[in-house]
């Protein structure tokens, strides 16, 4: 697997969601940092703990920094653990660190515990670390409740060429490749791993191949339909799910992008759907949906690709990648390339 450009955010919890322990790290990509979900060890559970974060610690450095200390932060692997954070590129050549805690922490230990992680890593000399930590900002969140401190009060999101914003910190400007996305509860804020994925993938597709017809099937907030949108006027994107939540979210977020009517929404259950057959051939599939409806959909679904199309799958586990390309490698796909981050897949076929 190459290396996939950008980083993530990752939003905290409201109490009594189920966590997932994180696994090993070893299987991250270079120049990402994908901060825990949430964590059910017992050295990152503690009873006095806000259900909500109280403070935010800022630093803005190089980009090797800013990932390597945003994985500290929020993968516990110092005396603190970060709610939620992450590492995003300012477009200036400088990253930017924001982690969220539930409660201060003390600055001059974190800055020493950093200090010796960098110098011991040889990232960085003694004195430059302690002069960079100096810098480093930490104030308390005013009042708010759950709603106001979760995705939209997390930082920008970048994939590849796409950076992902909420309302609250939308740019003076909008690049082409920026997207506006309003999460509402369908799934694909671009927060989670697997919608990384996908846009990663997005990515090095339009990088190297015309797409005029696109399928985004299981749209969601319609996040990967309207990334192709945005940077390639001329294509046309059919973006379906079976949740009318998500197809409404879908159309609020096309109009708030500013694509027009190239992007459509519909709310439909499978492939059977006769708009979705109307529409074909497609050149480009986005299928970021869970592993079971991947492979039943395997049949359906390749008939209605172009030859020469390309699709992209996404929302499954690292495990259960076999499956999948058994399924769409016995329709006469060729797996073209493979993604991962920490437990989660992507994989682009390819169809002769």
């Amino acid at each position: 697997m190459g290396n996939l450009p950008g980083v993530r955010s990752s939003a905290p919890k409201p109490p009594g969601r189920k966590t997932r322990r994180p696994l090993a790290r070893a299987d991250k990509p270079p120049g990402l940092t994908f901060p825990a979900r949430c964590r059910s060890s017992a050295a990152s559970v503690q009873p006095s703990r806000s259900p909500v974060p109280t403070h935010v610690w800022r630093l803005t450095t190089t980009r090797t920094l800013a990932v390597r200390i945003a994985d500290a932060l929020t993968d516990g692997e110092i005396f603190v653990d970060a709610d939620a954070g992450g590492a995003f590129d300012l477009g200036d050549g400088t990253w930017a660190i924001e982690a969220y805690f539930p409660e201060a922490v003390d600055p001059t230990d974190l800055a020493e515990a950093l200090v010796e992680l960098i110098v011991g890593e040889g990232l960085a000399a003694v004195g430059p670390a302690r002069e960079l930590l100096a810098r480093a900002n930490q104030r308390p969140l005013g009042p708010a409740d759950w709603t106001e401190i979760g995705l939209d009060a997390l930082p920008p999101i970048a994939a590849g060429r796409f950076r992902v914003f909420g309302e609250h910190n939308r740019p003076p400007t909008l690049r082409r490749a920026d997207l506006l996305i309003e999460a509402s509860t369908a799934f694909g804020s671009g927060d989670h791993a697997s919608t990384q994925l996908s846009l990663a993938g997005l990515d090095a597709h339009l990088a190297a191949h015309p797409t005029t017809r696109v399928l985004d099937l299981g749209t969601g907030t319609g996040i990967l339909g309207l990334a192709v949108a945005r940077v390639r006027p001329a294509t046309q994107i059919l973006a379906s799910d079976v949740a009318s939540v998500a197809v409404l979210t879908a159309e609020r977020n096309r109009r708030i992008n500013g694509v027009g009517d190239r992007f459509r929404a519909i709310l439909a259950d499978g492939l059977a759907d006769p708009r979705i057959r109307a529409a074909a051939p497609f050149d480009l599939v986005l299928a970021n949906i869970l592993p079971d409806p991947l492979c039943r959909f395997a049949g359906p679904l390749v008939p209605l690709m172009a030859p020469g199309a390309a699709l992209i799958v996404a929302g499954l586990r690292v495990g259960e990648q076999a499956r999948l390309e058994s399924a769409y490698r016995a329709r006469g796909l060729h797996l073209v390339a493979r993604r991962s981050i920490k437990e989660w897949a992507s994989l682009t076929f390819r169809r002769p």
